[in-house]
């Protein structure tokens, strides 16, 4: 499929009190934390892949309704169908 991924299996050893704080589900790790440790790695890989996106725009259909919300230019248009 493409999927550029890693697993990192934690245990025991690898709590440190400050990033990885317990082996319970999410390892206790702070959310900002995560991010700051992850994000600019996961970005630099995004920058050099090519969008797959073919339409430029995504629907919701709400009850006798449908929400388009479409990327024009700068700036995004929402269209309202019955």
């Amino acid at each position: 499929l493409g999927y550029d991924v890693s697993l990192n299996l934690i245990d025991e050893n690898k709590i440190d009190g400050k990033f990885i704080k317990n082996l319970d589900h999410g390892c206790g790790i702070p959310d900002k934390a995560l991010f700051r440790k992850e994000l600019p790695l996961m970005l630099e890989k995004l920058q050099k892949r090519k969008s797959l996106m073919q339409e430029n725009s995504i629907s919701y259909p709400c009850g006798n309704k449908v929400f388009i919300f479409k990327d024009v230019g700068d700036k995004f248009e929402l269209e309202i169908k019955d």
